[in-house]
């Protein structure tokens, strides 16, 4: 079946740095009352089979103005998964532990691994994230930190923000790899058809 990306509803997030309170809003009505588990542990599985059979190149080509390669995003992810893998540590082996927000903007350019290697080395790294969390006593999601730019906050709702993020950045993978696609000729039948069984 194939739709029209108008068809597809765009996840547009508020700007972290510029309104902190409205970025966090977002993320939790996005990720509403999904399971996390779920989320957290199929999104790795999601990107991959969005990017089934797209070649390199086309990964790594912008789809179009102000927005980033398909690529570029999975390196934001694995950025991601760095960042709160080490706040979610933090959170659970100290109390009120106070930690900095970061330029998304700043990290995303820096050097990577080869596409492919990134996709694997991300989905290793979100394992991991995804193991600690589900060893945690369900008292440890009450746990609080103080984000530097958006103030205190619990383990259950930073875990709810990154459900949030991953369903967001799915949705930005899918419309640009679909972008490329179709600049590049080929077929977006099955592309879509795989956004849509995700449900998201």
């Amino acid at each position: 079946m194939t739709v029209s990306s108008t068809e597809v509803p765009r996840i547009d997030i508020p700007s972290a740095t510029e309104d902190p309170a409205a970025y966090v809003t977002a993320l939790l009505e996005v990720a509403a009352e999904r399971d996390p588990f779920h989320v957290l542990a199929k999104t790795p599985v999601w990107a991959a089979r969005l990017f089934a059979d797209l070649p390199t190149e086309l990964a790594e080509t912008v789809p179009e103005e102000g927005e980033w390669p398909a690529a570029f995003t999975v390196g934001h992810l694995f950025d991601v998964d760095i960042v709160y893998g080490f706040r979610w540590r933090l959170v659970a082996t100290e109390d009120a532990p106070v930690y900095p927000g970061y330029d998304e903007e700043k990290w995303a350019p820096l050097p990577r691994l080869p596409f492919r290697q990134m996709l694997d080395a991300w989905t290793g790294l979100r394992a991991s994230n995804v193991a600690l969390l589900a060893a945690l006593p369900p008292e440890d999601w009450q746990r609080t930190g103080h984000h530097g730019e958006q103030g205190g906050e619990t383990m259950e709702v930073m875990i709810k923000k990154v459900v949030g993020h991953d369903i967001a950045h799915i949705n930005q993978i899918y419309r640009a790899i679909r972008l490329v696609r179709q600049a590049a000729g080929l077929d977006v039948a099955e592309l879509d058809a795989t956004y849509l069984s995700l449900g998201l």
